[in-house]
């Protein structure tokens, strides 16, 4: 859920007229020729929506040839699949440049960037295929779960990287679960949306939408483990120096420390977490670190 620079900065007339500036059939030339003015105007269209955060009022109906067309669908879709990712093909450098944009995924946080996916997906949004601001850099396992997911209301948005930007306020929560069963210690690190006082309900609803659909408290919590086995370890020493009061101090620094750049990261949220938690500061980090 970061905010991130456009990688491409061409306009849709230029990535549509790039993609189709060599080795276009007759046929295919003239169905794709046709058809551009309703493509330039489609990215217009999707960018003052997701300025407004109104993708869901989108008439899906009008990003795709009227009547509609299968083979004049698969062509627009083609633009895409062969004429902007093909290596042969001159649009590629533009893909490239999308699929090697630094840093992790912005729509999870997490994963290393190996792919473009469309924001809405081209199969329900031809017209929309090679529009430059609907191609974002993502995982795979968020590509995966992404599919081909479209909003039905104003809540069921996810965050764009390129137009939503929520890192100044904190929103992003942890709280560590314990429960004392017979056996073996039954514990969990839970994550959720906890929303921004500033922000309206649709935006919280966004961010909801946004961390349900890509399962963020799953990934985010397997991240976990490895971190509290080396915490613990290191806060033995800390808690027989000065005790509770010292260790949730120590915690709360983590908590500080992993909060640059970025606050709203999981091992911010997990320390600040730890830190509210009596019953981790009073010695049970040597529960949890011992599995």
């Amino acid at each position: 859920m970061l905010h991130i620079d456009r990688p491409v900065q061409e306009s849709g007339r230029e990535v549509f007229q790039l993609c189709t500036s060599t080795k276009v059939g007759k046929v295919q030339g003239k169905i794709l020729s046709g058809y551009e003015e309703s493509i330039v105007k489609a990215a217009e269209t999707f960018d003052a929506a997701c300025t407004a955060s109104a993708l869901h009022s989108l008439d899906r109906g009008a990003f795709g040839p009227n009547p509609p067309d299968k083979n004049h669908t698969k062509a627009l879709i083609r633009l895409y699949d062969r004429r902007l990712r093909d290596k042969e093909y001159p649009g590629r450098p533009l893909y490239d440049r999308i699929r090697n944009a630094p840093g992790k995924c912005p729509l999870c946080g997490i994963g290393r960037i190996k792919q473009v996916d469309h924001h809405l997906p081209k199969a329900h949004y031809p017209f929309l295929a090679v529009a430059p601001n609907n191609l974002i850099p993502v995982c795979a396992d968020c590509n995966t779960v992404k599919l081909d997911r479209f909003p039905a209301t104003g809540g069921e948005q996810s965050l764009h990287p390129y137009y939503d930007d929520i890192e100044d306020q904190l929103w992003l929560r942890a709280e560590l679960l314990v429960q004392p069963v017979p056996g073996p210690l039954d514990w969990r690190v839970r994550y959720f949306v906890d929303p921004h006082p500033a922000w309206g309900e649709d935006l919280a609803d966004r961010v909801r939408f946004h961390f349900d659909a890509f399962e963020l408290d799953t990934l985010f919590a397997k991240q976990c483990a490895d971190e509290l086995v080396t915490v613990g370890a290191a806060l033995e020493e800390v808690f027989l120096a000065g005790g509770a009061g010292d260790v949730r101090a120590e915690l709360a620094s983590l908590m500080r420390f992993r909060s640059k750049p970025r606050q709203n990261n999981w091992m911010a949220a997990l320390y600040r977490a730890l830190a509210d938690s009596p019953w981790y500061c009073e010695g049970g980090f040597r529960d949890i670190a011992a599995g």
